[in-house]
């Protein structure tokens, strides 16, 4: 499910486009009637089978271990790094180069999330006078977040549909557990280039 947070509550009303949709990892396959103890090798499917080579059963075996669908628990950076809105804006940019990364949730002193920046938010706001403000001064409060269980294929719609970069994944409490990011998705597809992640 992806859902808004402003000021640390969850948005009543959520987009239809963003439902979680999960699909089957094993589809069913038909089976066909056997007629007593009779080897029919006159069909194709028997024929097939008959006739498969080492490596084409490699290759149906290889199939089947790889998986259709991935969940943001399974390929999110994980601990997610946050910073309380009380910090200012000057020690959360050098948090921020010192641990590399581009996006920061903000989160209350129950850890709940209440915001988001990223390192284009802080360097809009990077003369002298401003870097002694609160982050909470100049963070997004409308957030869009992602729960642990959600779909890829539905990050990615997000992703596109919102142009943005990342994606908090929270937990129960809507703490930050979690980061879903571009650079994440396209390691996904590195590992597995024959995956779709396109809802």
């Amino acid at each position: 499910m992806f859902f808004w947070i402003h000021d640390g509550r969850i948005l009543p009303n959520l987009p239809a486009t963003y439902a979680d949709r999960v699909h089957k990892i094993h589809p069913g396959v038909k089976s066909s009637p056997i007629s007593g103890d009779r080897e029919d090798t006159g069909s194709p499917t028997t024929a097939s089978f008959l006739h498969r080579s080492p490596g084409d059963v490699y290759k149906e075996t290889a199939k089947q271990t790889e998986k259709t669908v991935y969940f943001l628990h399974e390929i999110m950076s994980t601990p997610a790094l946050t910073r309380p809105s009380t910090e200012t804006i000057a020690n959360c940019l050098d948090f921020m180069l010192e641990k590399g990364i581009r996006h920061l949730p903000i989160v209350n002193d129950e850890g709940t999330l209440v915001g988001f920046v990223s390192d284009r938010d802080i360097l809009e706001k990077s003369k002298s006078y401003e870097r002694d403000w609160l982050i909470s001064d100049i963070m997004t409060k409308r957030v869009l977040v992602g729960s642990p269980g959600s779909e890829i294929r539905g990050v990615t719609q997000v992703l596109l549909e919102e142009r943005i970069g990342c994606i908090p994944v929270v937990n129960d409490d809507n703490q930050p557990i979690g980061m879903i990011t571009r650079s994440d998705l396209l390691r996904l597809l590195l590992k597995y280039p024959n995956l779709n992640i396109i809802a």
